[in-house]
């Protein structure tokens, strides 16, 4: 019996992907031009199979796409939440497992004071102490100087011997086995190992690396385990996974963090709310994160704050591409003109169907420019799809209810 247009999409969406899971998964995983096609092509043939319709309409297949593509995105971004629900006592054991290297206990006692810091957790006594006020600490002082400390800074992955940086390029340009790098099956005794993007999308892999100048060999993996997050010892810590430490860390310190997502570019960094309420970015590359947009790497569709409490989930490209006494992110150094190149540079890859002009080589946010979907109406999927992470709904079990879009 074939169903009215209204629920045939969402219907033939849910049967495309309990028909072929894997492909589905893959595709939204890294939604290339080549990914979208082969989808667009299953579900509309699933859409005429069960609309009411002898011709169904591409625009409902259009639109539960885009659904899909918001709700695949949040529903990842949750489960790295979920995965990062270190207890008080791991987090702990963590801060206090390594001896920090002496040139970096010099480092922190110069520029914090006080005695040397032997492990993280001296460390992080420290950043209370600078930020105290009235026997009770300042979590948005506190939460600044962890963004800039050392505990939580970006390190590329490189030879733990002499420190050689693997380059991270994508698209690349020398193979793995050209820098050294070949992928090697895990032992088991990993760490949360974990699948993530190096030099391109990655599964749960464990990397061996071969020094090109110095011969040491080193291996290194994505987790998201506090422990492994805060190895000292010239560990890989990506931007990625420093937004899993700073979360774990967060949540340790009951200080208020979301994530920002930007679609069709690699990165990820994290707003904090402070004492007026107001989400805040202390780092200067990701407040003012349209200047990527000059790197000539590619660029980025959106930005999208992502977190369990769906009141924090929200589209917030505009406030990426607008100054702060605008009430936007950045600067207020950017001028107009610069600011309407950086919009126009973002509009166009919205409408690149190829993905050539992002960073990713993905077409997310065509998706959701073709579907015509306001940035008021992508708020509200996120919303929901935060909602029902947390209820009976899969990510794939869509909503055809448009009433709530604007």
């Amino acid at each position: 019996m074939k169903t009215m247009p209204g629920s045939a999409a969402a219907s033939a969406f849910a049967a495309m992907y309990l028909k072929d899971k894997v492909l589905v998964e893959d595709a939204f995983n890294h939604l290339t031009a080549g990914a979208l096609e082969t989808l667009d092509d299953k579900l509309f043939r699933e859409y005429n199979c069960i609309s009411a319709t002898e011709n169904g309409s591409r625009d409902e297949c259009h639109l539960i796409l885009a659904k899909a593509c918001i709700r695949r995105i949040a529903h990842r971004y949750l489960d790295k939440y979920a995965c990062l629900q270190s207890s008080k006592e791991v987090v702990e054991d963590a801060l206090q497992f390594y001896m920090l290297p002496m040139d970096l206990q010099e480092h922190l006692s110069s520029k914090y004071g006080g005695p040397l810091p032997t492990t993280w957790y001296e460390s992080l006594d420290q950043l209370k102490s600078s930020s105290t006020v009235d026997d009770a600490y300042d979590c948005g002082k506190l939460w600044r100087l962890l963004l800039d400390h050392p505990m939580t800074s970006y390190v590329p992955v490189q030879c733990q011997s002499c420190g050689h940086v693997v380059p991270d390029q994508y698209p690349t340009k020398q193979s793995d086995a050209e820098v050294g790098l070949r992928e090697i099956a895990p032992t088991g005794d990993e760490l949360e190992l974990r699948a993530g993007w190096f030099r391109g999308p990655r599964k749960a892999v464990v990397f061996e690396l071969t020094c090109p100048g110095c011969n040491a060999c080193s291996k290194w993996y994505r987790s998201g385990h506090p422990r492994i997050l805060l190895n000292p010892n010239k560990w890989g810590r990506l931007c990625g996974d420093q937004e899993d430490l700073r979360l774990t860390l967060a949540e340790y310190l009951n200080i208020p963090v979301r994530l920002a997502v930007p679609l069709d570019w690699d990165h990820v960094w994290s707003e904090y709310s402070n004492a007026s309420s107001t989400w805040q970015v202390q780092d200067n590359s990701a407040r003012n994160f349209c200047c990527r947009l000059d790197e000539g790497i590619g660029s980025w569709t959106g930005v999208w704050a992502i977190h369990p409490n769906p009141d924090w989930c929200e589209d917030m490209t505009q406030d990426y591409l607008t100054i702060q006494q605008n009430g936007g992110r950045a600067d207020n150094n950017i001028d107009d003109k610069t600011m309407e190149r950086y919009r126009q540079i973002t509009k166009e890859a919205r409408l690149d169907k190829s993905g050539d002009l992002t960073q990713a080589k993905t077409v997310n946010g065509y998706v959701l420019t073709r579907a015509n979907l306001s940035h008021g109406s992508i708020t509200v999927e996120l919303q929901r799809a935060a909602r029902d992470y947390f209820g009976t709904k899969k990510w794939w079990e869509l909503n055809d209810d448009n009433k709530d879009y604007i």
